[in-house]
């Protein structure tokens, strides 16, 4: 994993505003709006459950464990970013690619 390339590949995302974040993000999950999901390392457990568990029941591939939330905020330029959701298929392809 090249995790330079994986940063900006989401911060290439976020710019093109084909991501979703925060509270928005459960909503999103629920209605089946994102196709992949992105948990920072150290997010909280209690947190970081209730997402994956709603990504499970919903079928949506989702990985833990490959930035953390500081990484997360500066690809943002934003503060406390813990989760994100991406909907777009050519994005999720990107940022596979650099997984």
């Amino acid at each position: 994993m090249n995790k330079s390339k994986l940063l900006n590949a989401i911060g290439m995302c976020y710019a093109a505003n084909k991501i979703i974040k925060g509270e928005q993000l459960l909503d999103a999950i629920k209605k089946n709006k994102v196709k992949l999901v992105i948990l920072s390392s150290n997010m909280g457990s209690s947190q970081k459950k209730k997402f994956i568990d709603k990504c499970t029941f919903y079928n949506i591939e989702y990985y833990t464990n490959l930035i953390t939330v500081e990484e997360m905020t500066t690809s943002f330029a934003n503060k406390n970013v813990v989760a994100l959701g991406v909907n777009d298929p050519n994005f999720i392809k990107l940022i596979k690619s650099n997984i």
